[in-house]
């Protein structure tokens, strides 16, 4: 061994004693500390301040370097417990509120407030055992001194937060943390609970009036009635009472409607008022001053509606009218102006009726044909078209041909007795000739379409409702003949030219003597009797028909002469002599179908 290593193991060995020894003094000192802790903790106890003392035990128990009393201190611990939970409980509060300020974490922070109020609750008892302990460990934590600047703090960044959303106009309830916030901070950090009220409504009140002025400004009615509700609710939902939202609503709603109204913006105001309605509803206002301006405006829009109607402005009252359904259900006053207006204008019912100068020589009824209105039209080309509205309100349409000679028509016309009779309306187009005569041609208009009913030229014509035949005057034969009348009859379906007309007297078969030799018309009632002989019987009285008879029977008028002849006859009560008629031509009685 050098004397080297003798020297390092040397002095290794003295740096251990030195070591040692140190320990040896630290342990001393920790023994007597104790001690003398234990000793001052029971002084204190003695001299009743428990909480000093309470802190003494503690360090006591903490000293673990002898064991020295251990359980008298563990019994004063237990004996001192609540005082120790207090304390923790403070301490621990304290340093969260700090880290919560730190980070402006105010969910926490109220947490932290309401844990306070429990432990308070708990051992801040009046005249209870721990009162006096809780008032001087909260004292000396300083904690609602932390607390005040605390609320105070976050205070100011939430009336900051709200002065920047009133700037930024934002409508988003949802984002207004700030004011729900500020309703939590209990009333005593904010002065007093009126000094509170007095505030926050003043800035409640600037914030959302400022919202709903902006969104009013912009023309944005609805999401401003909806941001209105959303408000309420959220105010609701917070039990906090906002009374200038509907006020501000009130205000902003009449400016609006009233400006449409002057503006003569009509489905403006329906809408913004149907809109408001429905907001009133969602908001259980049963009665206000805005519903009472919607219904009086809406009543004198309707009147000025029916005025525009008797004074021939169906277009713009039927607008009107439709501007307003929103509001009120105006079927009924439309279809009315809207029937006022086809009568007035009738054309309007033909298919693009409401183009101007679509059809020419228009031609209406009304109350008849089991329709309201019927009319019919030719447009450019000639073509035919007919229409009818029905009592229910339905407008039916028929299509024809073109009127052969559309050119020269002259006019159009309902012919009520053709009418009658064929018992569905019938029209007919007169038009001009070179000869002088006029072009008549007649249509039927059916359910399933337009057909011709005739086609004639001639001065005039008229139906013989009797034989349903039509006379024709001056007709035209085309032979180049004038002046003769013609009579036309149906065939089916279509008058047909039957024969020429003759203008004789008709007679009662009993006066047939009173007429010898003179041309006239009976009428009669015809049969072939037993021996094939023509037979008519008139109004009680036997005829023996010889002449231009043919093979006729039936009712007929017959048109010949008596010539002082008679003859036998067979009839149902025998063999009679009666006069002979002479008859130079046979009509029927009955029409053709």
């Amino acid at each position: 061994m050098t004397i080297k290593q003798v020297l390092t193991l040397r002095n290794f060995m003295i740096i251990l004693c030195i070591f040692m020894l140190a320990l040896l003094g630290q342990k001393a000192l920790r023994l007597h500390s104790k001690i003398e802790t234990v000793r001052e903790a029971e002084r204190l106890y003695a001299s009743g301040d428990l909480i000093a003392a309470e802190k003494r035990y503690r360090l006591a128990a903490a000293n673990a370097s002898i064991l020295y009393k251990e359980d008298q201190i563990a019994a004063r611990l237990k004996e001192l417990a609540p005082i120790t939970a207090i304390r923790s409980s403070l301490s621990t509060l304290t340093l969260k509120i700090e880290d919560q300020l730190t980070t402006k974490d105010f969910g926490g922070f109220m947490e932290s407030y309401a844990s306070l109020l429990s432990l308070k609750s708990q051992y801040m008892k009046p005249s209870g055992p721990y009162e006096t302990y809780y008032r001087q460990l909260s004292g000396d934590s300083g904690i609602s001194d932390r607390l005040g600047t605390g609320f105070q703090q976050f205070k100011a960044q939430f009336l900051a937060e709200l002065a920047a959303s009133q700037r930024g106009s934002s409508t988003d309830n949802d984002g207004d943390s700030f004011k729900w916030n500020l309703l939590r901070i209990p009333d005593v950090y904010l002065g007093r609970a009126d000094a509170k009220k007095d505030l926050l409504a003043t800035k409640f009140k600037a914030h959302d009036t400022a919202q709903l002025k902006a969104l009013a400004a912009a023309g944005s009615f609805s999401p401003m009635l909806d941001y209105a509700l959303s408000l309420t609710d959220a105010y609701s939902s917070h039990s906090y009472t906002a009374p200038w939202v509907a006020s501000q609503i009130e205000m902003s709603a009449k400016l609006i409607l009233r400006k449409d109204v002057d503006g003569d913006q009509i489905a403006a105001f329906s809408t913004h008022a149907a809109a408001y309605r429905k907001y009133a509803a969602s908001a259980g206002l049963a009665a206000s001053k805005v519903l009472t301006l919607i219904d009086s405006t809406t009543s004198k829009l309707l009147r000025s509606a029916a005025m525009l109607v008797r004074s021939g402005g169906y277009a713009e009252a039927i607008q009107r009218y439709s501007d307003l359904a929103q509001l009120q259900d105006t079927g009924a006053e439309i279809s009315a102006a809207q029937l006022a207006w086809n009568i007035a204008e009738p054309v309007r019912l033909l298919p693009g009726g409401e183009e101007p100068g679509k059809y020419t020589h228009v031609v209406s009824v009304s109350g008849r044909y089991g329709a309201k209105l019927a009319v019919t039209g030719t447009d450019s080309s000639g073509r035919l078209y007919y229409a009818d509205l029905r009592n229910d309100g339905t407008v039916t349409t028929r299509t024809g041909d073109p009127i052969p000679g559309f050119e020269s028509l002259r006019s159009l016309a309902f012919d009520d007795p053709l009418s009658v009779y064929s018992e569905v309306p019938v029209v007919v187009a007169a038009g001009s000739r070179q000869d002088g005569r006029t072009s008549f041609t007649a249509y039927t208009i059916r359910p399933e379409g337009i057909s011709l009913l005739f086609s004639f030229a001639g001065n005039s014509y008229e139906f013989q409702p009797d034989d349903a035949s039509i006379r024709v005057t001056n007709a035209d034969m085309g032979d180049g003949s004038e002046g003769r009348t013609a009579i036309f009859r149906q065939t089916n379906g279509v008058y047909q030219f039957s024969e020429i007309y003759q203008e004789y007297p008709l007679v009662d078969a009993s006066e047939l003597e009173l007429h010898p030799l003179e041309t006239v018309v009976l009428k009669v009632d015809i049969y072939i009797d037993s021996n094939g002989r023509p037979v008519a019987s008139a109004n009680g009285r036997f005829l023996a028909l010889q002449g231009n008879v043919g093979t006729v029977t039936g009712p007929a008028l017959a048109t010949g002469q008596f010539q002082y002849r008679f003859d036998y006859v067979g009839t149902d009560t025998g063999e009679q002599y009666v006069p002979v008629f002479a008859v130079e031509s046979l009509g029927s009685m009955n029409p053709i179908p």
